[in-house]
């Protein structure tokens, strides 16, 4: 059975990203066909020292996807003596960049990349990236750099991208204020590496100030959601966001097994007055997830659950907290927008609290609409339960051994 070049062209754009080399295989027709299909292109992942050493294949690839968006991963392994080829080569394509992850094993070969690529050739304006809609970089091995150094490169980097609106960074690059990139930007990740827990980046403030002076204040007038996963120096960036639309937040203060000594008072203390900061800068906030924020001072639970601040805050999520019941039972107002509570292992809170925090807002009409989602939690049990299901809608996460 004849089937149209359109056709064969469409099947094989189905097919996963990695199957370009062998429909190139198979035979002279697919092959013609295959080299004829630009958007079988699109998704470039350059990883291998041999695609350094002889970048030849990565030419014929771009030329293959003539002008269409591309997809990069740019991953550098050890033992890369030259970058200078392959720099070369992506620099002339930025312009066709839709997402661009780069992954590195030190930070110093980030500023390589960026002064290579997204800079343009007189290193003094952006290398225009109209169709960039998300940037991430991240770096393997942390060093002793600190997270409030401006990065010169990151000045005019990649700029114009006007469709830019995903950035993932390590805290060790941060953009500075007057950075072009932070324009456009509403989904904003900081995340961690795999050695920042050994690298004295786990500690949670540079500052050790609870005035919360941070030295530059990041300006990002359309971010919509932020996500921490540094464990210590991602917590003075997040207080440091100038971000009036910002609703969702999510903080994860994960430590690895024999790093509980970094919860100590000074700690907790820089947490709850970076909390704190939070509806200052981002008054809009709906959602709010403390991920693994062990030791929550017992005045902050009490403000969360009050919502004096967090005036919009629709949905908690906390999960591994050692949060008590005063958390519910001190809480001196309850805020009206708060329609879902999600607890996951937070050992120390009861069912006859969560019984008496709803029953208050019973009387305000509050508690109609309400969800609860309770898992890990032992002193809430199937008899709490039964008894908060007469008011709200309850559900128990059950989490596969």
């Amino acid at each position: 059975m004849y089937l149209p070049f359109e056709v064969w062209s469409h099947v094989f754009c189905q097919l996963p990203n990695n199957s370009q080399t062998q429909l190139m295989r198979v035979c002279q027709f697919w092959r013609d066909i295959a080299k004829a299909t630009p958007q079988l292109w699109t998704h470039l992942h350059i990883g291998h020292i041999h695609q350094f050493d002889d970048p030849t294949g990565l030419r014929q690839w771009l030329e293959k996807s003539g002008e269409c968006p591309l997809d990069v991963v740019l991953k550098i392994p050890l033992g890369v003596t030259d970058l200078r080829p392959t720099l070369v080569l992506l620099h002339s394509q930025v312009r066709r960049f839709r997402i661009l992850n780069i992954a590195v094993p030190t930070p110093d070969i980030v500023d390589t990349i960026l002064s290579s690529i997204a800079l343009s050739e007189g290193k003094c304006n952006g290398n225009t990236a109209p169709l960039l809609e998300e940037l991430c970089i991240t770096i393997d091995e942390m060093s002793n750099r600190r997270a409030d150094e401006d990065q010169d490169y990151f000045e005019h980097a990649f700029y114009p991208s006007p469709r830019l609106r995903r950035l993932t960074i390590s805290p060790l690059r941060m953009p500075p204020p007057s950075s072009k990139l932070l324009s456009t930007v509403s989904a904003f990740m900081i995340v961690s590496g795999p050695d920042d827990q050994y690298s004295g980046y786990h500690s949670f403030s540079f500052q050790t100030s609870h005035s919360l002076d941070y030295p530059r204040v990041e300006v990002l007038p359309h971010l919509d959601e932020v996500d921490v996963t540094v464990p210590g120096c991602g917590l003075d960036i997040l207080q440091c966001l100038e971000a009036p639309t910002l609703r969702s937040v999510r903080l994860d203060g994960s430590r690895e097994d024999g790093h509980a000594e970094d919860w100590d008072d000074e700690g907790v203390t820089n947490v709850s007055a970076s909390l704190k900061r939070l509806p200052q800068r981002a008054p809009r906030i709906q959602r709010l997830d403390l991920h693994r924020i062990e030791e929550l001072q017992a005045d902050t639970c009490e403000w969360l659950f009050s919502q004096t601040d967090f005036a919009h805050l629709e949905e908690l999520r906390i999960e591994g907290s050692t949060m008590t019941d005063e958390a519910f039972t001190q809480s001196t107002s309850l805020g009206p927008c708060l329609h879902r509570l999600e607890l996951i292992d937070c050992e120390d809170i009861t069912g006859n609290a969560l019984i008496a925090y709803i029953e208050a807002r019973q009387p305000s009409g509050h508690a109609g609409d309400f969800q609860l989602l309770v898992s890990g939690c032992p002193g809430v049990e199937d008899k709490h339960l039964a008894e908060l299901s007469r008011f709200v809608t309850v559900e128990r996460l059950m989490i596969s051994a």
